[in-house]
């Protein structure tokens, strides 16, 4: 009888547990949407893995959209496991070694978590050329990161160190030839920073 009672209350604590993860995960989605939204023109909606969905994802990516047959795009992204995680405490992150000139992998990769968000908005709003979208997202990257909690200059600097460490190094495909200040990607061309 003890035996029982034990276990009832390991699984009720765990039950418990659980229900408040996924109460956790579907208001980061909801705040991470709200943004995709703002970026996609449209009412659209964020999927982060649960727990043990994370523990068998193998996707590479940071995140997709899926287009169906006349190119329109789904109504979600799917953000991966390291994704989610990383922007779910990007505001903890200390961004002024841009400024320093002294960043490593760990504030790269957390910037490029933003930057993947304002990818896969801008897939959503409905670009499937990889070059287009990428160019876009880099100018948006900074809007991210500052509703994720990040401060306005560190996240304008983190926009830009992205774009001069990160575009330069990426596939051919992920990269335009429009893509510059005052080219035809240019979302504000009437201001004097690019990206």
């Amino acid at each position: 009888m003890r035996v029982i009672a034990v276990l009832l209350v390991v699984v009720g604590g765990l039950a418990a547990l659980g229900f408040a993860r996924h109460e956790e995960r579907v208001r980061e989605q909801d705040q991470l949407a709200a943004i995709a939204s703002d970026l996609a023109g449209r009412a659209v909606g964020v999927r982060c893995p649960s727990f043990v969905a994370s523990l068998v994802d193998t996707r590479v990516e940071g995140g997709r959209v899926q287009f169906d047959e006349t190119g329109r795009p789904a109504r979600h992204t799917d953000l991966s496991p390291e994704t989610c995680k990383v922007l779910r405490h990007l505001d903890r992150i200390d961004f002024t070694c841009i400024e320093r000139g002294d960043c490593g992998f760990k504030e790269f990769s957390a910037g490029w978590a933003a930057h993947t968000l304002a990818h896969e908005s801008f897939h959503l709003r409905g670009f499937q050329d990889e070059g287009v979208t990428e160019c876009y997202a880099l100018q948006n990257t900074a809007f991210v990161a500052e509703r994720l909690g990040v401060p306005k200059q560190q996240a304008q600097d983190l926009q830009a160190w992205l774009y001069k460490r990160g575009y330069p190094n990426e596939p051919s495909e992920y990269q335009s030839p429009q893509c510059y200040a005052g080219g035809p990607l240019d979302l504000r061309p009437h201001e004097s920073r690019f990206p």
